[in-house]
């Protein structure tokens, strides 16, 4: 019964790191079954994570959830785009992964921001192109910063047994 735990652990991991490129699947949270499957169901009682493990994952827990505002908003904003095009961003992202998966995460939201900027904001298309790349550049590098803390995580709670 252990090893079915200790596999359910390592997709439950697996799929955490999926998710940061599927929105649908909630990354942080499929992290955190992980951490609480093996602490009730696999660890010796009393003998789980100690309190620091669980603080530190509370903590990154918090710098994952803000990655992709913050690193959104700063290169939106870099680039030139409006509040408006962030938005139409996370919308391209979403239909993106249904419409057409798996560029449609990418090329929707660059679009989209595209078009808002040219519609809505009344922006020259270079203007709007350079704040749908800046879009793009800011799903990228949220990606990265959310890879880079997952695996931290994953790490930490490996050690941490």
């Amino acid at each position: 019964m252990e090893i079915i735990l200790w596999i359910i652990v390592i997709a439950l991991f697996a799929l955490s790191i999926v998710g940061i490129f599927m929105p649908v699947l909630p990354d942080t949270l499929l992290l955190w079954g992980g951490f609480l499957l093996y602490h009730f169901f696999i660890a010796d009682p009393g003998a789980g994570l100690p309190a620091s493990f669980w603080w530190g994952m509370a903590v990154l827990s918090i710098l994952l959830y803000g990655a992709d505002l913050l690193t959104n908003m700063y290169f939106v904003k870099k680039y030139g785009g409006s509040k408006w095009s962030s938005m139409a961003a996370v919308v391209g992202i979403i239909l993106g992964i249904f419409l057409f998966p798996p560029f449609g995460m990418l090329i929707l939201p660059f679009l989209l921001v595209v078009l808002v900027e040219v519609l809505v904001q009344k922006q020259t298309l270079e203007k709007a192109v350079k704040a749908g790349f800046g879009s793009l550049i800011g799903f990228l590098g949220s990606a990265v910063v959310k890879v880079v803390l997952q695996v931290a995580m994953i790490i930490w709670f490996f050690i941490a047994l």
